[in-house]
């Protein structure tokens, strides 16, 4: 039987803390910094989500797992957005509660987060901190929520940028 020096058994040991210390960033959050366009708006949301999760994490609290009515109701709401050119929750003929219950959400309570950015204000990040930055919003991103959607459209609700991002944040109980 071969024994393994005590040194070695230290070198491992630290190599194993420093690795549960430092876990590499996830994948999804390598985007966090694309602007509009620039990558797939699938890895788009993934980065937004993960950014989302790793603020929520910093706090501890528990991260917002993908919800398929959510997504649907907050996708169709940002392209709508775009579509039609404007900016809000609601618009005549459309609530946020009613979009929720057309997609197929019943887990109780709600809220919705909306925002749009030019270029590298557009970004995952950059949208991230524009939440955080107002009481209503951080409020939703670290709510009590478990769930989200999230939906993104390339374009701005109104003329103005080429390059822009649309995106809606519906998080559920």
């Amino acid at each position: 039987m071969r024994l393994i020096s005590r040194a070695a058994v230290v070198a491992i040991a630290a190599y194993l803390v420093c690795a549960a210390a430092a876990p590499a960033a996830p994948r999804a959050c390598s985007a966090a910094g694309a602007s509009p366009g620039s990558a797939a708006k699938r890895t788009l949301r993934s980065a937004l989500r993960c950014v989302v999760n790793a603020e929520r994490a910093r706090r501890g609290l528990v991260p917002l797992r993908a919800h398929a009515g959510l997504d649907r109701a907050a996708a169709g709401h940002a392209r709508d957005m775009v579509g039609r050119g404007y900016f809000a929750h609601e618009r005549a003929g459309s609530t946020f509660a009613g979009r929720l219950r057309a997609a197929g959400w019943d887990g109780g309570s709600a809220a919705e987060a909306i925002a749009w950015g030019c270029g590298a204000k557009g970004a995952p990040r950059a949208t991230l901190r524009a939440w955080l930055g107002s009481p209503q919003h951080r409020a939703i991103v670290l709510g009590p929520y478990r769930r989200a959607g999230i939906g993104l459209a390339l374009g701005a609700p109104g003329a103005g940028c080429a390059s822009a991002a649309t995106w809606v944040l519906d998080a559920g109980g």
